[in-house]
């Protein structure tokens, strides 16, 4: 960020003016100094500091492996929060600190960075670039529209849905993206009728989000964030608290296979779509205040109804017919969730089992998701996306083609979008986990030991704590980065106060995707914010009802939905021992 455009370009609505660097020769002043050395250098200071604030934590000396793990971990969640340096780069610090201190070997420790989970998170994005390499989501987002309507009501309804529905299966980032262009061509065409207002103008004279425009995009972002919890490869997170889950509890049942968490999130994900959508309303289209401003503001004429049914039509046109790319995407993307749900769904044989059984493989869970992943994957790269290839059977020579034909998913192309570096921010988190074990530091243990006060506390009030708490952190700092830190020391938690581990870590996994107030939390929300030139102040009015939202149906869920998904849900207390020997 340029630094003299920070000091002389406020933000609309801020109160404070900030100091303004003089623009004659003379001496700066010791605050003005101490003011641009903090913005230029913040990073940096929080970098050195940092590690030596935190020396405490090893006292008394020498310090015992816990407390090197724990000085871990915290040093680890400052440097997530703040972002001083990239994420990836804080996650590769236990490869440093874990064999220096002796609590795991440099083996050990790398071993976390690639497993199964991580795998499956390659596999997840690879799909969800296959679809969009293909085009096949801008065509579903627009039938969608074309199906639902034009009114305010049902365009925010179709753009919310539809975002939703996308992002369950590809990156809520790719589903915001998406949208962003549609957003813009629809709230255009209002525009030039003259209904609404893009943009407003500060006293500065910069142009900055309008009411409707946030309402839009800020609905965008959010159902993405809602959708990515529709299934398990919809988000990063939940494949970050099912890996450690199944990191500490190797031996459990695989309570968060793909057809239970299904059953468990997509009727969570859909009231807490309608919530969302029905604050929207309310706050700015008026819903249930038809004599308020925004009620008024809100209608349109059939005019503006006609023109915005216009442009939807004509770049649905510009798409033509469904492309075999598409089809054969539609097949294989279809073919991936039909083998993740048949894998081992527990409620028939699955294929899955069937392996295990004829081979004999003891080992449970011997195959997982990745498998099925890795397979749709090699399909995607070896099917050619158009049908050329099989002109080389009837063309003469001089017509056959004259470069080779792109597969369905084109490497060079993933290669340059992937997120490779969230592979290292994943096995960060999973090498912490380990460490905690009894095994290696027994920092579990110990935490356990300190949270078992809040045994007084009725479990129910204990899980809304856990929500509240990771909720308003995760508006700070990456979704995953919360999750990795939050969600052990959840799980220990759990068995400390006599319960399922599976319960608190569900609580704390969900709940660390939801970041609706600020735009540090989610790529969603810097990429509206960016697109849509939102103030951060808007984004908070827009996301504090469905943040509040989010808090109570979360908690709700986990207390009368969860059991019904799975009944054997609370631990017995002859178990508790086996878990804290684990």
């Amino acid at each position: 960020m340029d630094t003299e455009e920070t000091i002389s370009k406020p933000e609309p609505n801020n109160e404070e003016e900030p100091l303004e660097i003089p623009e004659d020769d003379s001496p700066l002043t010791i605050k003005l100094r101490l003011y641009l050395f903090l913005i230029m250098h913040w990073r940096d200071l929080v970098c050195l500091l940092a590690p030596l604030l935190l020396i405490p934590i090893l006292a008394p000396f020498p310090p015992e492996k816990y407390q090197w793990c724990a000085y871990t971990l915290v040093l680890m969640a400052t440097y997530w929060v703040t972002e001083c340096i990239p994420l990836p780069v804080t996650s590769f610090l236990p490869i440093l600190i874990f064999p220096i201190t002796g609590i795991m070997s440099t083996g050990e420790t790398c071993k976390c960075y690639i497993n199964d989970t991580i795998i499956m998170f390659l596999g997840s994005m690879g799909l969800a670039y296959a679809v969009e390499q293909s085009g096949l989501h801008k065509r579903l987002a627009l039938c969608a529209i074309r199906a639902i309507g034009y009114s305010h009501y049902r365009l925010l309804f179709a753009m919310s849905f539809t975002t939703m529905f996308v992002s369950m299966w590809i990156t809520n980032t790719a589903a915001t993206t998406m949208m962003v262009p549609i957003n813009f061509a629809l709230l255009k065409v209002f525009e030039d009728q003259n209904l609404l207002k893009i943009y407003e103008t500060s006293s500065t004279g910069e142009l900055y989000a309008s009411d409707v425009t946030v309402c839009y995009f800020c609905s965008t972002s959010f159902s993405a964030t809602i959708g990515g919890i529709g299934t398990l490869v919809g988000t990063a997170t939940n494949l970050v608290f099912k890996g450690l889950f199944q990191k500490a509890y190797p031996d459990a049942p695989e309570l968060l296979s793909f057809p239970k968490f299904s059953a468990f999130s997509v009727p969570y994900m859909l009231l807490m779509e309608i919530g969302m959508y029905f604050s929207m309303l309310v706050v700015y289209f008026g819903f249930l205040r038809p004599k308020s401003k925004a009620a008024q503001n809100s209608k349109l004429s059939e005019e503006g109804l006609r023109a915005a049914k216009i442009t939807v039509e004509e770049d649905f046109k510009k798409f033509g017919r469904i492309t075999y790319w598409e089809i054969m995407v539609i097949i294989l993307f279809t073919g991936a969730m039909v083998m993740f749900f048949c894998r081992s769904p527990q409620i028939f044989y699955g294929w899955g089992d069937m392996i295990a059984d004829r081979h004999g493989l003891k080992v449970k869970n011997a195959v997982l998701d990745s498998a099925a992943a890795v397979l749709i994957i090699f399909l995607m790269f070896v099917i050619p996306s158009n049908m050329d290839f099989f002109k080389n059977f009837t063309a003469k020579v001089e017509d056959l083609p004259k470069q080779p034909i792109p597969s369905i998913l084109q490497w060079f192309v993933l290669n340059d979008v992937m997120p490779y570096s969230f592979m290292f921010l994943l096995g960060g988190g999973f090498a912490l986990s380990q460490a905690a074990k009894e095994e290696y530091s027994d920092l579990n243990g110990k935490i356990g030991n300190m949270l078992k006060s809040l045994n007084t506390l009725p479990n129910y009030l204990v899980i809304l704590l856990i929500i509240i708490f990771t909720v308003s952190l995760t508006n700070f700092a990456s979704n995953v980065a919360i999750a990795n830190v939050i969600v052990p020391i959840a799980m220990q938690l759990a068995l400390g106060l006599g319960q399922h581990p599976l319960w608190y870590n569900i609580a704390a996994g969900f709940s660390a995707s939801y970041c609706f107030c600020l735009p540090v939390g989610t790529p969603g929300n810097l990429i509206i914010q960016g697109a849509a030139k939102i103030p951060t102040s808007k984004m908070v009015v827009a996301g504090a009802a469905t943040t509040v939202i989010t808090i109570f149906l979360t908690w709700l869920f986990m207390c009368f939905w969860a059991p019904v998904i799975w009944p054997d849900f609370t631990l017995p207390q002859a178990n508790v021992t086996y878990y804290n020997k684990i």
